[in-house]
């Protein structure tokens, strides 16, 4: 269930997924897990009397549409699903639930069960419009919580899907990816602001900033069982203290990762991105996405699917190329065709939600038809020509490309 995941995109540095995790069987009485104090949080209403504007866009924001109350109809709906009808893959109705997850491709909820808050055992594809049981049998987790009707939301969903969980009071201090979810807990600040009394990620090291997204955009575990979220972490501490990110196995598929390393579910944005030249080169999170906000797609800072988020540093008089004078001439396509745009030949759709190909690569390598012959790991080309085969558009690009291994 935490493969739920943050919509904010994700990177990392010093959470470099490690090929060594210390397995211990739980909390025990020499290394409990870590706490946080909850009466250090205030909540986003609070930030709002002088971030007024930060608080208006993310209001809006996909990170503030994570968890909600379910509303049928009207302006303000939540609930996408079609309750209207008995489905065998859905063995509650819409009067069972009390909190709805997603909004943009799936959509899971949550009911109570003898007293505790569960994930109920089926979703809704946002895209295929239809009901699909959702059983986690391939999360690392699912031996430890093997039937969903035991199953605690908040110790496999609510640590990236709410602000401030603390696995002591078995609460959160806000739902939702809130405010102090990245800049930390507030109440100092609050009471005398200054810079030095609130985590701004945009003064932390390049390592730990992108550590802030990664808390939740990394798939992954904790040092310890039982939870399926990095407890105890805050904002500017060293996330690897409380989380390990997963890394692909050369040539072995995964339930993260294909063969080649690129992206085989959602939420392992930064397991890919620190596969990256992009991230060995520097970059982070909040190179291409706002956190608040903002009007585009993603939460991206300016328009992918126009490519002026790509080109903000690549393209002709850039550094980092490439040197063109027509977009088709790199391309090979129309300039206005979905070919054209950078985001899906070097970002394409390898993913799966609730759906295979719903969500985008982070290693912004194109991928070579080569990995498909023989292979289901899907390439940069036939995610769009879907009615070709890969040795097709191999050849294509072999013809365009012939001074390319």
């Amino acid at each position: 269930m935490a493969a739920f995941g943050a919509i904010c995109l994700a990177a990392g540095v010093a959470a470099r997924p490690t090929r060594r995790r210390e397995s211990l069987a739980g909390t025990t009485a020499d290394k409990p897990w870590p706490r946080i104090d909850q009466t250090q949080y205030i909540g986003s209403a609070k930030c709002a009397e002088c971030h007024a504007s930060h608080f208006e866009s993310w209001k809006q924001s996909a990170h503030n549409k994570m968890i909600r109350p379910p509303i049928a109809a009207g302006p303000n709906q939540t609930v996408f699903a079609d309750f209207s009808k008995p489905d065998a893959n859905r063995p509650f109705e819409l009067k069972d639930v009390k909190w709805v997850i997603g909004h943009r491709w799936k959509q899971r909820f949550i009911g109570v069960v003898n007293g505790t808050e569960v994930v109920f055992p089926a979703q809704w594809s946002v895209q295929a419009r239809k009901w699909q049981p959702y059983t986690a049998k391939n999360d690392w987790w699912y031996p430890q919580h093997p039937d969903w009707r035991t199953r605690s939301n908040f110790k496999l969903c609510a640590g990236c899907h709410s602000t401030g969980p603390d696995a002591y009071t078995q609460r959160w201090t806000e739902l939702n990816i809130a405010c102090e979810s990245c800049h930390g807990p507030g109440k100092a600040h609050a009471e005398k602001p200054a810079i030095e009394n609130i985590v701004n990620p945009a003064r932390l090291s390049v390592e730990r900033s992108i550590e802030v997204c990664l808390s939740c955009h990394q798939a992954g575990r904790p040092l310890m069982d039982e939870y399926a979220w990095p407890v105890g972490y805050q904002p500017g501490r060293k996330l690897s203290d409380y989380w390990h990110g997963f890394e692909p196995v050369e040539g072995k598929q995964t339930n993260e990762f294909w063969e080649n390393g690129t992206a085989h579910k959602n939420r392992v944005q930064g397991n890919t991105f620190v596969q990256s030249v992009m991230h060995d080169r520097g970059l982070q999170c909040s190179n291409c996405h706002d956190s608040h906000g903002s009007r585009y797609r993603s939460m991206n800072v300016k328009s992918a699917e126009t490519n002026a988020l790509c080109l903000t540093c690549h393209g002709p008089g850039k550094r980092n190329g490439p040197d063109y004078e027509e977009i088709g001439e790199h391309t090979h396509h129309a300039a206005t065709s979905t070919g054209s745009q950078c985001i899906n030949c070097h970002m394409p759709k390898t993913g799966e939600n609730a759906v295979p190909c719903e969500s985008r690569n982070h290693t912004f390598n194109f991928i070579s038809p080569a990995v498909s012959i023989g292979s289901e790991t899907p390439n940069s080309c036939n995610t769009c020509h879907a009615d070709k085969t890969p040795e097709w558009a191999l050849e294509v690009v072999k013809k365009w490309y012939p001074a390319r291994k």
